[in-house]
């Protein structure tokens, strides 16, 4: 029996290495334009453009004079950290200009990947790059509002930044859709800044 558990246990792993997808890099064919730094699950290494310690980063930062004026937001300013996001996590709030949407930047630094997919459920998530990391998008229900969508980039092993953007907070013009549209230029613009930390 000894016998056969090894070799079923080798094929699992190898199997959980190799990608299904056409484009999609495995864990053994990672980019070489990109350093590889830590590693999200004690697995495979994880690709970013650059491993930041979020216990010592101020989120409000990532948003620059340019970016401002660019996404159309109207004050940007520190806001209180949620507690279920670890202790010295933080919290950065933005407003637009046209009102239609708020957004958020977190610290999350109570646990990363892994833990995301198990407490948002891995199915609710969408894998997508940005600005050189990995990073996940989901929607949600927001009360009062049309919804959220929340874009979690994988910045460090165990922390995560979240750029969160609700959506129509009394104006019925606004939609999950837009505000996700916020949401990623949002993430762009501050995955941007990350890698320069």
């Amino acid at each position: 029996m000894r016998r056969l558990a090894v070799p079923l246990l080798l094929a699992a792993v190898l199997t959980g290495c190799s990608s299904q997808e056409p484009g999609k890099p495995s864990a053994g064919d990672q980019a070489s334009g990109a350093p590889t730094t830590g590693t999200s699950a004690g697995a495979a290494p994880v690709n970013r453009p650059k491993a930041v310690d979020l216990k010592t980063l101020d989120p409000c930062t990532l948003i620059t004079p340019e970016t401002k004026t660019a996404l159309g937001l109207n004050i940007v300013e520190p806001g209180n950290p949620l507690p279920e996001y670890g202790e010295g996590s933080k919290r950065c709030n933005e407003t637009y200009v046209d009102h239609k949407y708020i957004a958020n930047i977190h610290t999350l630094v109570n646990g990363g990947v892994d833990r995301l997919k198990r407490t948002t459920g891995e199915a609710n998530l969408t894998s997508l790059q940005v600005a050189g990391y990995p990073a996940y998008l989901t929607k949600r229900d927001s009360p009062g509002s049309a919804g959220a969508c929340e874009i979690y980039i994988d910045a460090h092993d165990g922390q995560l930044l979240l750029i969160s953007a609700v959506a129509g907070l009394g104006d019925k013009s606004a939609t999950v859709d837009g505000a996700c549209e916020r949401a990623k230029a949002l993430a762009d613009a501050a995955g941007a800044v990350l890698a320069t930390k």
